[in-house]
């Protein structure tokens, strides 16, 4: 699998509650992603292909192995 940009798997699991809520925070600004998950920063990525278009739908999804389920509580997404 290829990944464009992603955390520390260790430090990732020190960061994650496993049975329990977390809080996963994304800031996009212009090119730039950020992604924190419990307070913890585990992406800061500025993209630079120009010809990726900036604007676009938001979508929910999990990436992992076999079958999986994923529950979404509070989003709330703020303008910048």
């Amino acid at each position: 699998m290829y990944a464009l940009a992603g955390p520390d798997p260790a430090a990732m699991q020190k960061a994650r509650r496993v049975g329990d809520w977390n809080d996963y925070v994304i800031r996009c600004e212009g090119k730039r992603i950020q992604l924190w998950i419990n307070g913890f920063q585990t992406v800061d990525y500025t993209e630079e292909d120009d010809t990726i278009k900036q604007t676009g739908i938001i979508g929910l999804q999990i990436h992992g192995g076999g079958p999986s389920e994923a529950w979404y509580k509070d989003i709330v997404i703020r303008p910048l």
